[in-house]
């Protein structure tokens, strides 16, 4: 056992001396600020996620006053602020961005602002408007203005997708002006964009011709590199030079012209598909040995599971059973709150859910042989993991191939797919052309339908939409989704056979001829 004298027995419960913080040189006080608030970005934007990267630490101002100045003052002012948010959900849609949250001796603190344009293209948020409540007069020391431009409407890969011509374009420069305006001290516009936007396209030109007129340095960010000349990019290109060398040869330079002549027939969508091509489609069955039938779909981004119960006898009740001479079919539609961008948790009761459940029910029923089992009931439960877009459509084959796991006699596959068209409703465009398999995006901006077919004949079994359509750009869009049909009906049936294929090399079941037959054909 240790002995410790007195002296060192005082000495230990002496209690320890404060670091003087304070007393250190004021470049090295800012220097540990940094490195505290390291992290987080260079832009702050209302975000979820600021709780955990700033407000958590800027509980080091309750320390003093005088690190409550310093601390305010070197956070506020060696970051860039987003005046409208851009990050998906309710806080791109929220009316009180994060500026008009901040206290107004935290805005006066700001140096810098960002105003980040390109989100929202089809139809920017209500609350992307400049008030007295956003608090921009109040912002006195910003001197340098950060646009970035995400994408310009005005290209023509946008044809056909945009709200109307120069709209966007119209709505950035008066969102700018209005800006400025707010902040008259505001000296430097800085601009950058994404590699998609052209300095010489009708965005840039015209808020740079806004900047101008009001008088503003205009300068460049560092992500295009853009220069006060012209455009790299935009200059125009007759010829392909093409150098091949080889060992103890001179340089050889041939000139082959640069053939445009099939850009614009190319009508990429957003995504890169063309008019009447599928998404990815993806499918198993068989995904839980304890159900009766289940399957896995997933066409492009929208993920659905399917369970199938049944047919069983409905337990009696009071002694008095099912008097039904066919099977009754129910379905239950489960939707995950994190499917979607916006995460809004559906409840039972919600009125699109109970439309989809019903929709599926009377097209299950009317193909599904039920007179073969009366007294007896057949329960489809739907699981949505992820949703982009044809989500009836996911809905209506992942049903089909649950179905067929649990040997269910039917008429032949129900095979969806949705078709829409490249103009809305309003535009008068004669030259409109139909889409095929529409995502989350276009079906947003655009009028489609969701089309359910019996097989590959052209039995239209499910015919839904709930969008405006001019009646002569009906046909059209019909006779496309009935085509993608037929694809989707070809992708379930190869779906089927390899997996009993797969189940005959199992020993699953006896080959026989009849199936030999069925999965060679």
């Amino acid at each position: 056992m240790s002995s410790l004298s007195l002296s060192e027995k005082r000495a230990a419960k002496r209690r320890a001396k404060p670091f003087p913080f304070m007393a250190l040189p004021s470049e090295l006080r800012l220097k540990i600020y940094d490195y505290y608030f390291e992290g987080g970005g260079e832009v702050i934007d209302l975000d979820p996620d600021n709780y955990k990267n700033f407000h958590k630490k800027l509980g080091i101002q309750r320390t003093c006053r005088t690190i409550y100045r310093e601390v305010s003052h070197y956070f506020y002012s060696s970051r860039s602020f987003r005046i409208f948010p851009t990050h998906p959900g309710k806080y791109f849609k929220t009316k009180k961005p994060l500026l008009a949250r901040m206290k107004p001796s935290s805005r006066s603190l700001i140096t810098s602002l960002e105003l980040r344009l390109g989100p929202g293209w089809s139809k920017p948020p209500r609350g992307w408007i400049v008030t007295p409540a956003l608090g921009l007069n109040e912002c006195v020391n910003v001197r340098r203005l950060t646009v970035m431009v995400e994408c310009d409407p005005s290209d023509g890969i946008f044809n056909g997708f945009r709200r109307s011509h120069g709209f966007y374009e119209s709505f950035s420069q008066s969102l700018l002006i209005e800006v400025l305006d707010q902040m008259p001290w505001v000296d430097t516009v800085t601009f950058d964009a994404w590699s998609s936007v052209k300095k010489s396209g009708a965005m840039m030109r015209g808020l740079l011709d806004v900047t101008a007129a009001n008088n503003r340095k205009i300068t460049w960010g560092p992500e295009r590199g853009w220069t006060d000349g012209p455009d790299e990019e935009d200059k125009p290109h007759s010829t392909l030079e093409h150098f091949s060398t080889t060992a103890n040869r001179p340089i050889t330079i041939q000139k082959m012209p640069l053939d445009t002549s099939t850009y614009s027939m190319a009508l990429l969508r957003v995504d890169g598909r063309r008019w009447n091509e599928l998404r990815r489609l993806h499918a198993q069955i068989r995904t839980q040995e304890a159900a009766d039938g289940s399957s896995y779909l997933e066409m492009g981004h929208t993920k659905v599971m399917c369970v199938v119960t049944g047919p069983t006898e409905p337990q009696r009740r009071g002694g008095a059973g099912g008097q039904s001479k066919e099977a009754a079919v129910t379905v239950n539609l489960v939707v995950a709150g994190f499917s979607s961008v916006d995460r809004k948790k559906r409840g039972r009761n919600d009125k699109r859910t109970q439309e989809l459940e019903a929709t599926i029910a009377k097209a299950v029923s009317a193909n599904l042989h039920t007179h073969l089992f009366p007294h007896s009931s057949i329960s489809i439960s739907l699981h949505v993991l992820s949703q982009d877009g044809s989500l009836l459509a996911a809905l209506l084959n992942a049903s089909t191939l649950a179905l067929i796991d649990a040997g269910i006699p039917m008429t032949d596959y129900i095979a969806a797919c949705t078709a829409g068209s490249t103009s809305t409703y309003a535009a008068a465009d004669d030259g409109a052309d139909p889409l095929l398999d529409l995502n989350t995006q276009e079906e947003q901006e655009l009028p489609y339908m969701t089309v359910g077919t019996l097989g590959l004949t052209d039995c239209v079994a499910v015919l839904v939409c709930e969008s405006r359509v001019q009646v002569s750009r009906l046909e059209g869009m019909l006779a496309v989704g009935v085509d993608g049909c037929k694809q989707v009906r070809q992708f379930m049936d190869r779906v089927v056979k390899e997996k009993g294929q797969q189940m005959v090399q199992e020993g699953v079941v006896e080959r026989g001829t009849g199936l030999d037959l069925e999965m060679e054909s």
